[in-house]
């Protein structure tokens, strides 16, 4: 996957990148405009400038799927648990309700784990993206 994006930020060799949108994205409106994806690239480059960089679709592809189907399946299992366990741990709060919170503990749960191994795999050389150009801003 290519994708470009503008520098905002430079700290010695270290930009920070935000990238437009994908047009496949285009009616998502989960990010909310240019600022989805951020960042950091070691790279010769100023502020305005514009650089491509690629990931492998592969990587992609993975890191998609850490991102929602660990906590999507956290969820799942939080309700089912919850739902289960109601009646064995003899809670007072309503079954609905707990199942409810049960689900949502286990959801934030994966939401804690996504960000764990984010940190985790942009250490990684194979998951950083590879800058193919830079763009100088015109003036």
């Amino acid at each position: 996957m290519i994708r470009s994006g503008e520098v905002i930020e430079v700290h010695e060799n270290l930009a920070t990148v935000v990238f437009d949108r994908p047009d496949a994205c285009a009616n998502c409106n989960g990010c909310l405009g240019k600022q989805c994806t951020r960042v950091e690239i070691e790279v010769s480059a100023g502020v305005g400038d514009t650089i491509e960089v690629e990931m492998p679709d592969h990587n992609v592809l993975k890191a998609s799927a850490i991102a929602y189907l660990l906590p999507i399946g956290l969820l799942v299992l939080g309700l089912l648990l919850g739902d289960a366990l109601h009646a064995p741990l003899s809670v007072s709060i309503a079954k609905d309700l707990f199942t409810a919170l049960s689900g949502l503990f286990l959801f934030v749960v994966g939401l804690l784990f996504v960000r764990a191994i984010d940190r985790g795999l942009s250490r990684k050389e194979k998951w950083k993206p590879v800058v193919l150009s830079v763009r100088k801003k015109e003036e």
